[in-house]
């Protein structure tokens, strides 16, 4: 008797060390790690003191000294019903786009976790620190046509923190998503703020060459506006060689006290060619009208309108380390730009060099 007791025991033990073991199998085959690396150096013309490009460049923001953009770590969890993303990040571009933060959130380059709401239907609500869900472009170099942002992208938010509620239909052509946000481009909602900021975003795929996308953006931006914002881009795989990728913006501003809005709008192009499986191409064109001085800012009570292009080269090292090289020009209406002796132009002029890793 006490023989098949032990028997069973043996064999129930052995069984619950089966399921234990088949369990942490399947959390760590779920669980995925990667990060991203890039160094580059900046030549600025105008030479500016500060080592700075202009307030309006958060990626690639020093001058003339070697630097590195980003320096990312990242933990990704994924099951049928579970989803959740944890990074961690330093560099340039931490250091400008998280300036408003404080303490550890400074590092945060997302902390979100997601739920799956219908078993059958890709139905999910996500919350924490988020990817936006504006623009073409990331804070990824190596996931963009060009070395550095277009004013499109620096002007508009990198991440949000908030509440996403999103529907993926079954064909996988339509993404709908609507979300609820602690304000534009920021992870702690701010004491100045009147509430929560509301956003959408309508994304179409009739094929696998072609991306439409539409979102949008609704709430406070500094102590005491309000801001709407609207981003269309078009994405298109021409071929297996030729990529490109379209955008317009627009926006107001209302302030209080004021009956007048403030508006911006910008539009860009820019694409590459891949001349050679090792050797990419690519162009940019972009203009941007800010004339009633909502993102650069008044100059003798003026605003400005900026005209931007660029012209770089590519080459594919080896998987998922690229070295990158582009020249950007950057012409506005009035003097915006400073030099090492503080003397004011309205032309900017820098090359730029990169390597960058994603793994």
């Amino acid at each position: 008797m006490l023989n098949k007791f032990l028997g069973c025991a043996t064999f129930f033990l052995g069984l619950g060390i089966a399921e234990a073991q088949e369990s942490k199998d399947s959390l760590q085959s779920n669980l995925t790690f990667g990060g991203y690396v890039e160094s580059y150096y900046t030549y600025d013309f105008n030479k500016p003191e500060d080592h700075k490009r202009p307030g309006f460049i958060y990626s690639h923001h020093k001058s003339n000294e070697l630097s590195v953009n980003l320096a990312m770590i990242k933990a990704n969890f994924f099951n049928s019903r579970v989803r959740s993303d944890l990074a961690l990040a330093v560099g340039s571009y931490m250091n400008a786009n998280y300036a408003a933060e404080e303490g550890v959130w400074k590092n945060v380059y997302e902390a979100n976790l997601g739920y799956k709401l219908l078993e059958n239907h890709e139905l999910w609500i996500d919350a924490g620190v988020l990817p936006s869900h504006i623009g073409g472009e990331s804070a990824i170099g190596l996931d963009n046509i060009s070395l550095s942002r277009s004013l499109s992208a620096e002007n508009s938010p990198y991440f949000e923190t908030g509440a996403r509620l999103s529907y993926t239909t079954d064909n996988g052509k339509f993404y709908l998503a609507a979300l609820v946000l602690n304000g534009w481009q920021r992870i702690q909602l701010p004491n100045s703020s009147m509430g929560m900021s509301l956003g959408y975003q309508i994304q179409y795929k009739p094929n696998e060459s072609i991306v439409l996308n539409s979102s949008s953006y609704y709430g406070d931006e500094g102590t005491d506006s309000t801001r709407f914002f609207h981003d269309l881009y078009v994405q298109v795989n021409i071929n297996s060689k030729f990529n490109l990728l379209a955008n317009w913006d627009y926006g107001i501003q209302k302030q209080p006290l004021i009956s007048e809005n403030f508006k911006w709008w910008n539009a860009g192009l820019q694409a590459n060619y891949l001349f050679h499986p090792k050797l990419k191409g690519n162009v940019r064109l972009e203009y941007f009208n800010d004339e009633d001085g909502v993102i650069f800012g008044r100059f003798d009570n003026l605003g400005t309108n900026i005209l931007g292009y660029s012209l770089g080269i590519d080459v594919d090292l080896c998987k998922g380390l690229m070295w990158r090289t582009e020249f950007r020009g950057l012409n506005s209406t009035e003097n915006i730009f400073t030099d090492l002796k503080s003397d004011s132009y309205d032309k900017s002029y820098t090359v730029s060099t990169a390597i960058g890793w994603k793994f």
